[in-house]
């Protein structure tokens, strides 16, 4: 495992009193033994553990895969900072064709590595891995959540639909001035656990609801269960509608998709749905309303920190509960709007409000408990 100096000098300047932190530590692992290809990205521990899914992805490149790690990461710290969750933001991908399971042996690898970190960073489910993976983990390390344990917690999907629904909803009663969902047209792209559920949702509030997947099999079913539409993957993009759902991978609003996206809001569960800050200044200039990812999808990291902090890896924190689960999800609403009116009075987009917002927090907390060296 090998541990990377990391050149920091493009790190962007969210908040002229709080820059980017660097991250702390990159971890490339290459394991002839297994054919284990990963990267773990561990961004910031200023709030406690460094927390995010790991991710199994056909990447081109190591160079590749650790750019994603590094941007996903990153995305890990303002959400779980804003969340208050106790963690601090990490991730990590696996490079392999997705659609192939990895290995036993792989996954003790992986598991292996987490060790060495020793509870520096905490995995669980993302893109690619599900629980049946974190379970064969589990069984090597006890860096690891979302596996359910006791009843608690599991997997996280549904609680990162929940929490999306219910931000989404009160951004939409927000922007456009309706006491209901009924009736918008909203395009979801991306119908994973997460997408799907929270397609579930959408259909039971009374939305026009049309959807996109590379899994046609996934259309078909939303098409039957909740009387959605499909639209082809060339057009999802270009469908006019009130909302548009990004729900599969990240950087889809480019600069060229932000200036032509027929749409009045944006707001959906992928991580970094902005390819670059620019493309939020464009939406906002065209009076789109963009909601940040790491706001909404913050349901799944909370349930996962629950279940990590009482079942005894963490230690038990007096308080926890699944009252705290939902009184966390049931704060992801206000935070949203509060930082849409931020944006609106000063003019800054959404992204970067809460970006500071989350950056403030977390030089707080460097201030009085240095980071740990890589």
């Amino acid at each position: 495992m090998q541990n990377l100096n990391v050149d920091n000098g493009n790190a962007v300047n969210t908040a002229a009193n709080h820059p980017a932190p660097p991250h702390e530590q990159i971890r490339v692992i290459e394991d002839r033994a297994s054919g284990l290809k990963a990267v773990i990205a561990i961004h910031s521990t200023a709030l406690g553990p460094a927390a995010g899914g790991c991710r199994r992805w056909k990447y081109a490149s190591m160079q590749q895969a650790i750019d994603d790690a590094k941007r996903l990461s990153t995305g890990m710290t303002y959400k779980n900072a804003l969340a208050g969750v106790g963690f601090g933001g990490g991730k990590s991908v696996i490079m392999a064709d997705s659609n192939v399971k990895p290995t036993a042996l792989q996954l003790q690898k992986f598991a292996s590595c987490l060790n060495q970190l020793d509870g520096r960073y905490i995995t669980a489910e993302d893109v690619g891995m599900g629980v049946e993976q974190m379970l064969s983990m589990a069984q090597h390390t006890k860096f690891v959540s979302g596996i359910g344990i006791g009843g608690i917690g599991g997997d996280p999907s549904p609680k990162t639909a929940q929490g999306v629904f219910i931000g989404l909803e009160a951004a939409a009663q927000y922007q456009f001035g309706i006491d209901s969902l009924q009736g918008l047209r909203v395009v979801v792209q991306g119908l994973g656990n997460v997408g799907f559920a929270l397609c579930e949702r959408l259909a039971g509030a009374g939305v026009s609801l049309f959807v996109c997947d590379l899994d046609i099999r996934r259309v078909r079913l939303a098409e039957h269960k909740f009387g959605a539409q499909a639209v082809s993957l060339e057009r999802v993009l270009s469908t006019e509608a009130d909302i548009f759902v990004p729900c599969a991978l990240g950087g889809v609003i480019t600069e060229a998709v932000a200036e032509t996206l027929p749409v009045a809001m944006v707001a959906g569960a992928a991580n970094n749905q902005l390819a670059n800050e620019n493309s939020g200044k464009i939406l906002l200039q065209r009076g789109v309303q963009y909601v940040p990812d790491f706001v909404l999808n913050a349901g799944g990291v909370i349930s996962i920190a629950h279940e990590y902090h009482v079942t005894g890896n963490a230690g038990v924190e007096a308080g926890l509960g699944e009252k705290w689960v939902r009184d966390r999800i049931s704060e992801i609403p206000q935070r949203a709007i509060s930082i849409l009116e931020v944006a609106r009075n000063t003019g800054c987009t959404p992204d970067a409000v809460a970006r500071r917002q989350a950056l403030e927090i977390v030089c707080a907390a460097t201030q009085s408990r240095p980071l740990h060296a890589a």
